[in-house]
């Protein structure tokens, strides 16, 4: 799949909050506003230009504006060679005018296949949270310059991923832990075939990699039917579109999948 970088001006027509000027109203005098669009070109010297972005719908008028938003990045080599891999090692920085987020710089992988974005925990590399106050460009750069050292180790991981397969029961438990981690069981029925439905043809073998793949499209993108085990009533689950919630599920789905990888390792599989 063929991207091509955002412009400033495409930016801000997706997410008018990266050009803030101003902080919102009412911050203390300890509060250092740094305007996210003053990072852009760092990102871009670096080699990572702008791909996508959003932010976060307001229920608060005077918080317009002022939202916490994200952007995801991608290395000029992937732009250039956009069918070289499966998957694309991105970074994704979010970040808000309203004292609601630091600067968080995040690693993510990009899967080709489904168009699925993968946030990679924060537990798993040097997690880089910049806070406001005492803000200056050469952090930013460090963060950068970690995750993407970083990049080659979680991309072993998933191809160990690719090489482990799992059976039927381990399927459905994987996807029972989704279903915890998605939906409130004291309240939602929800089967674990929803979660493991086969939408295309690259999705059909059972190796761990591909079996989260499908778990994490369900999860995210929604269309997962249920009941209420209160009124009996049917529910069909709506697409994950908050930054924080799409954060948190893929960050919690990747920790399940590391943990099973590790119970479907040698060492483990021989103590059984």
């Amino acid at each position: 799949m063929s991207v091509n970088p955002l412009t400033n001006e495409q930016l801000k027509k997706l997410a008018p909050s990266i050009f803030s000027e101003t902080p919102i109203e009412g911050v203390s005098s300890k509060y250092a506003f740094v305007p996210t669009h003053s990072v852009l070109d760092t990102f871009r010297e670096a080699g990572y230009y702008p791909i996508m972005a959003s932010e976060s719908k307001v229920r608060n008028e005077q918080n317009q504006g002022y939202q916490k938003h994200i952007i995801q990045f991608r290395c000029v080599d992937n732009i250039l060679r956009p069918k070289a891999n499966e998957e694309y090692a991105d970074i994704v920085l979010t970040n808000s005018h309203n004292r609601t987020s630091s600067f968080i710089v995040d690693l993510a992988f990009f899967r080709i296949v489904c168009s699925n974005m993968l946030v990679v925990p924060s537990q798993s590399f040097v997690h880089h949270s910049i806070m406001h106050k005492g803000f200056n460009l050469s952090k930013v750069d460090n963060a950068i310059s970690e995750v993407v050292s970083y990049m080659p180790k979680i991309q072993e991981q998933i191809e160990s991923f690719k090489c482990i397969s799992l059976s039927s029961l381990e399927q459905h438990s994987l996807a029972s832990a989704a279903i915890d981690i998605r939906f409130d069981r004291k309240q939602h029925e929800v089967s674990s075939n929803e979660l493991l439905t086969v939408n295309r043809e690259e999705d059909e073998d059972n190796s761990l990699w591909t079996v989260f793949n499908r778990i994490q499209e369900a999860i995210i993108r929604g269309g997962i039917k249920g009941k209420n085990k209160h009124t009996g009533k049917s529910f069909t689950s709506k697409a994950i579109t908050a930054i924080d919630a799409n954060l948190k599920l893929n960050k919690e789905l990747f920790t399940t999948v590391q943990n099973m990888a590790m119970l479907k390792s040698q060492d483990y599989a021989m103590a059984a």
